[in-house]
């Protein structure tokens, strides 16, 4: 009886034991965690105290230094803006009968500067055709029908430099607010059937925020296009004058129609290929000779139809800003 109750109180008092090692093995790593968060916490409190005792506003040497820069900035960007400004036609603002007598002073002018070498319809309007009728235009849009009609006057400038042979159309973006009206005003019709644009006449095309630099915008865009005829070496010289012009022109689309007969020429150039090495170790004389225009290798200079489609650029005039407040806390 005695040795149970000594075995009953040896098991209890091992798990006693074994219960307070594990409940000293749980206090200390416990006190172990307790101290690395707290070494922690004391780190964080040291740098968040030493952030707090730093002067958060930026010195004056920086401040001068940011304003330099912005300076630097705009000066660049306005040197930018006055060189692709400086060749580009402006607006002019004057009275419509003003503007009708310029219209037709400069049509018959570019007329007479075609002359004899240049093939241009007499009743051609360069894109104007509704000012030819003797309407007078708005007062509002008088500035922007000047400053297209200057623009066409550049372009066939070009176009007769480069001695092109015929004018056949120019069309331009209409703005004018009766063009504008009588669009909205008309039924839309069925579609025309798809042909070659080089075929058929250009229109003008209705927009009127064309060549407009709206608010916040660095530049506007006048659309035109040029149909004319012209051999090989006049449109290399048309290509080369847009792209010399002081005012900034972009070729968006070319449509090139050349002569139709050049294939029959390499036709008949492949037919008297194969004749002559047919006639190889005959008489010479059997041998067919390739006709003049199968042999001409370069310099043909063929005349094509083209069709240019084009931007021409306005870029806003630099505006002179007010300097910037100072900064609080600025010395």
């Amino acid at each position: 009886m005695q040795s149970r109750r000594k075995l009953l109180i040896i098991i209890v008092a091992s798990l006693l034991v074994l219960l307070l090692v594990g409940a000293a093995t749980l206090l200390f790593f416990g006190f172990m965690q307790l101290k690395e968060v707290d070494e922690n916490l004391r780190s964080a409190s040291e740098s968040l105290t030493s952030l707090y005792a730093q002067n958060p506003f930026p010195s004056g040497g920086n401040l001068r230094l940011e304003r330099e820069n912005i300076k630097n900035i705009g000066d660049e960007l306005t040197g930018l803006q006055q060189a692709l400004a400086a060749g580009q036609v402006e607006p002019v603002s004057q009275s419509p009968a003003k503007c009708i007598t310029q219209f037709w002073e400069t049509r018959n002018s570019l007329l007479a500067q075609a002359g004899s070498a240049i093939k241009v319809d007499k009743a051609f309007d360069f894109g104007f055709g509704r000012h030819m009728k003797g309407d007078l235009p708005s007062i509002q849009d008088v500035p922007r029908i000047t400053q297209q009609l200057k623009i066409v006057e550049t372009l066939c400038g070009i176009l007769y430099a480069s001695k092109i042979s015929v004018l056949t159309g120019i069309a331009r973006q209409e703005f004018e607010s009766d063009a504008i009206s009588i669009t909205a005003a008309k039924p839309a019709g069925r579609p025309a059937p798809a042909q070659s644009t080089t075929d058929i006449a250009v229109k003008n095309t209705i927009d009127p925020t064309a060549g407009l630099v709206l608010e916040d915008q660095l530049y506007g865009r006048w659309h035109f296009v040029l149909q004319f005829t012209a051999r090989e070496s006049a449109l290399m010289n048309v290509l080369n004058g847009l792209s010399s012009c002081p005012v900034i022109i972009v070729v968006t689309r070319m449509e090139i129609k050349g002569d139709e007969k050049l294939f029959d020429r390499k036709e008949a150039e492949a037919v008297a290929a194969k004749s002559m090495e047919a006639a190889e170790g005959l008489n010479t004389k059997d041998a067919v000779k390739p006709p003049r225009d199968a042999r001409v290798v370069c310099g043909r200079d063929a005349m094509m139809n083209v069709k240019f489609e084009l931007d021409v650029y306005q870029f806003a005039k630099p505006q002179i800003k007010k300097p910037a407040k100072k900064l609080e806390g600025a010395k």
